[in-house]
C-alpha cells in the first residue's frame, strides 16, 4: 500500500447540511494532507470507492445514520477498503456477524467522540507508515511522518507517549 494513494471517505446524512458541524474534526484531518471526499448517499458513496477509487487505499468513515450491517459489508468485501470506523454520537451498542467487516472495524473504531475517532486513525496511520518503513528506502521520512501525526493529539495519553519514544528510537537507529 503506497501512502499517497490513501483517501478518507465520510459518509454521514449531515455532510453540507449543518455549517460549523465537525468542523474541528475535519480541520484536523486536513491537516493529515490526505484527501477527504464526502458523501451523503450511501449508493453514491459505494459507486465511488468501486469505480473512481480502485486504486486507491480508503479509510471509510460512517455515522450512525448508515449503520446498516449489508451496507458495512459491501464496504468491507472491497479490498482497496482498509479500515472501517464508526462514528457513534449516539452511544449505541454494535454487534456486527460479518467476519471480514469485523476485522475491518474491530472494537477500538467504533468510537463516540471525536478526539477517539481521530486518536483511532493516527494509530492506524502509524501502523500503515511503521510498516512501510521497513520495506522502504526512505524509512527515516516515513518514521519522521508518523511522529508528526502523533503530535497532532492534543493530550497523549502514556500509550501514546510510548508509541512516539519507540518511533524516535527507531529514527535515531537509522544512519
Amino acid at each position: 500500500m503506497s501512502l499517497l494513494s490513501l483517501v478518507f471517505i465520510w459518509l454521514d446524512k449531515c455532510i453540507g447540511n449543518l455549517p460549523g458541524e465537525n468542523e474541528k474534526l475535519k480541520e484536523k484531518f486536513r491537516k493529515l494532507l490526505l484527501p477527504i471526499r464526502q458523501f451523503d448517499k450511501p449508493s453514491s458513496c459505494l459507486d465511488s470507492i468501486e469505480l473512481s477509487l480502485k486504486n486507491k487505499c480508503i479509510f471509510f468513515i460512517t455515522s450512525n445514520s448508515f449503520v446498516d450491517e449489508e451496507f458495512l459489508k459491501k464496504i468491507a468485501s472491497l479490498s482497496n477498503v482498509y479500515r472501517i470506523y464508526i462514528y457513534n454520537q449516539e452511544g449505541n451498542d454494535y454487534q456486527f456477524t460479518d467476519t471480514n467487516l469485523i476485522k475491518k472495524i474491530g472494537l477500538e473504531r467504533i468510537v463516540q467522540f471525536d478526539e477517539q475517532l481521530y486518536k483511532q486513525i493516527i494509530l492506524d496511520l502509524i501502523k500503515i507508515y511503521s510498516k512501510e518503513s521497513n520495506q522502504s528506502r526512505q524509512a527515516k521520512e516515513l518514521l519522521k511522518s508518523a511522529v508528526k501525526l502523533l503530535n497532532t493529539i492534543d493530550d497523549k495519553d502514556e500509550d501514546l507517549q510510548d508509541i512516539e519514544k519507540y518511533l524516535i528510537s527507531r529514527i535515531h537507529n537509522l544512519k
